[in-house]
C-alpha cells in the first residue's frame, strides 16, 4: 500500500500543468454500485475543547495567501477550532511527505488536492465518507456545481468537497485561423480534423496534444467513453477516441506532441506557434498573457464526437479517515468553502468558483470562457480514473506513444485496451 500511495506523487495539481463534450442530453457514466455502509457516525469534541485542525495542501505564493484567508476569522464562527497550515511548496513534495504520514498514523486532518488523483484514496479507506457529517454541521451541498460531486464520489459515496472548478477546451490561435480563411468555430470532431487540416503547413501542426491522460481523456469521453473507475476500460466508445487521436498523427499528419517540438508542456508548444490549436483549459489564460502577450486566440468547448462531454473537475478538501475530529474538520471546510472566500478567489489566483451560482461572477470577469463555462453546466463528465490511477495513466500514455510512434511494433489499440482492463479493471 506504502508503493502505491506514494505512486501518487505522478498526480499534479491541474492537468494541463494540472489540466470533453457530444446529443445536448449526454450520455450518463457508469453508475456506482450500491453505497457500502459507511463507519459509525462521528461524535464531535467535548464542549468547551479547544481543537486543533491540520490541513495540508500544496500552493505557490498567491494560493497560499488564498488558503489563508480561507481559514481567516474561523474563530469568530467556531470557537473552539484552531486551524494548523502545512503547506508544501509543489504537489511532488506533498506527494512524497503525506501519503507516508498516514500510513505511519500521523497524518493531517484535511488534504487539499485534485480529484484527478483521488480515487486510490477513496478506495482504500484512507478518506472519510462525508454525508453524515454534511447533515451534522449543515453543510450545503446543493450550492455547488452538480457535475464536481462526480469526481468525489465512489462506491455511492462522497470524499471530498471542490472549492474550485476547472474544465477543458481547445485553444485557436486566431491568426493562423483568419489566415487559413476559417471562421465560426468546430463543432464537431470532423470540424476539428478539417481545422487541423486547413492550418497545418511546414512549420506549424495543425493541432498540438500532449499524449497524457488528461488530453487523451477528452477525445474518449467525446465519443461516448470514460474509464468509469477501471469498470469501462475495454469499451468501443474508447477504442474510437483513441483511434481518432492515432489518426491526427498517422493517417492525417496534422498533429504533434509538446516533446516533438521540443516544448516542455502543450501551452508552451501553442505560445510559440508551433500548433495552431490544442487542448488545455482554462489556465492557457493566465500562461498566455505573460508568455505571449501579443497572441490572440479564441477558446471552444471539446467538439461533439458522438456526444458533448466536457471534463468537470476540481480542487477540494478531503478528511482523512484517521482525523480525530472529523465533525470540527467538516465545520472548517464548511468554513473555507463560504462565498465571500469563492469570490476573492477570483481575483486573487484566478479560481473558478464552485458554487453553482457564483461561476458567472468569474465568467465576466474572463468573458474569452464563456462558452465553456456554459457547455460546463449541462455536459459535465468526470475523469474517473480506475483505482491504481497513477499507474494506468503510465501505461496508458506509454502505449498510446508507442501506437503513435512505433506503428510497426504490432501494438494496437485493441489490445492496449483489454491490457489495461485487465490489470486495472473493476
Amino acid at each position: 500500500m506504502a508503493l502505491a500511495l506514494i505512486m501518487c506523487l505522478g498526480i499534479l495539481a491541474g492537468c494541463g500543468g494540472s489540466e470533453d463534450p457530444a446529443p445536448t442530453d449526454p450520455a450518463p457514466t457508469p453508475a456506482d454500485p450500491a453505497p457500502t455502509d459507511p463507519a459509525p457516525a462521528p461524535t464531535p469534541a467535548p464542549a468547551g475543547e479547544i481543537v486543533e485542525i491540520t490541513l495540508a495542501y500544496w500552493a505557490n505564493a498567491a494560493e497560499e495567501a488564498n488558503f489563508q484567508a480561507m481559514t481567516a476569522g474561523i474563530e469568530s464562527v467556531y470557537p473552539n477550532i484552531r486551524v494548523i497550515h502545512q503547506i508544501y511548496p509543489s504537489s511532488s513534495e506533498f506527494w512524497a511527505a503525506v501519503p507516508v504520514a498516514l500510513l505511519g498514523g500521523s497524518g493531517p486532518d484535511i488534504i487539499g488536492f485534485s480529484d484527478e488523483g483521488n480515487a486510490e484514496y477513496m478506495a482504500n479507506g484512507q478518506l472519510a465518507p462525508l454525508e453524515s457529517l454534511f447533515d451534522m454541521v449543515g453543510f450545503d451541498k446543493a450550492k455547488f456545481l452538480p457535475s464536481l460531486w462526480n469526481g468525489w464520489t465512489y462506491d455511492g459515496h462522497i470524499y471530498g468537497v471542490p472549492y474550485d472548478t476547472s474544465t477543458s477546451m481547445i485553444s485557436i490561435n486566431k491568426a493562423m485561423m483568419d489566415a487559413a480563411g476559417l471562421s465560426g468555430t468546430p463543432e464537431t470532431m470532423d470540424d476539428l480534423l478539417e481545422w487541423a487540416k486547413a492550418m497545418t503547413n511546414a512549420d506549424t501542426a495543425g493541432i498540438g496534444i500532449w499524449l497524457m491522460e488528461f488530453h487523451l481523456s477528452q477525445f474518449v469521453h467525446a465519443f461516448g467513453g470514460g474509464w468509469g473507475n477501471g469498470r469501462t476500460i475495454n469499451t468501443p466508445e474508447n477504442a474510437r477516441g483513441l483511434q481518432f487521436v492515432v489518426d491526427l498523427f498517422n493517417t492525417h499528419n496534422v498533429a504533434t506532441t509538446p516533446q516533438e517540438v521540443g516544448a516542455a508542456w502543450d501551452g508552451e508548444a501553442f505560445s510559440r506557434g508551433d500548433a495552431a490549436m490544442s487542448t488545455g483549459g482554462p489556465w492557457y489564460v493566465g500562461f498566455l498573457a505573460d508568455a505571449a502577450p501579443d497572441l490572440e486566440f479564441i477558446a471552444v468547448p471539446i467538439p461533439y464526437g458522438t456526444r458533448y462531454a466536457q471534463s468537470a473537475y476540481s480542487h477540494g478538501f478531503s478528511i482523512t479517515a484517521q482525523s480525530n475530529y472529523p465533525v470540527e474538520a467538516m465545520q472548517a471546510i464548511d468554513y473555507m468553502t463560504r462565498d465571500e472566500v469563492q469570490i476573492s478567489a477570483i481575483d486573487a489566483v484566478g479560481y473558478c468558483p464552485a458554487v453553482e451560482s457564483l461561476i458567472p461572477q468569474y465568467v465576466d470577469s474572463m468573458p474569452l470562457l464563456r462558452p465553456i463555462y456554459d457547455n460546463l453546466a449541462s455536459n459535465g463528465v468526470p475523469f474517473a480514473y480506475p483505482v491504481q490511477t497513477a499507474e494506468f495513466n503510465a501505461e496508458l500514455c506509454a502505449g498510446m506513444e508507442q501506437i503513435v510512434f512505433d506503428p510497426g511494433s504490432g501494438l494496437t489499440l485493441e489490445a492496449l485496451l483489454a491490457t489495461l482492463q485487465e490489470k486495472y479493471g473493476a
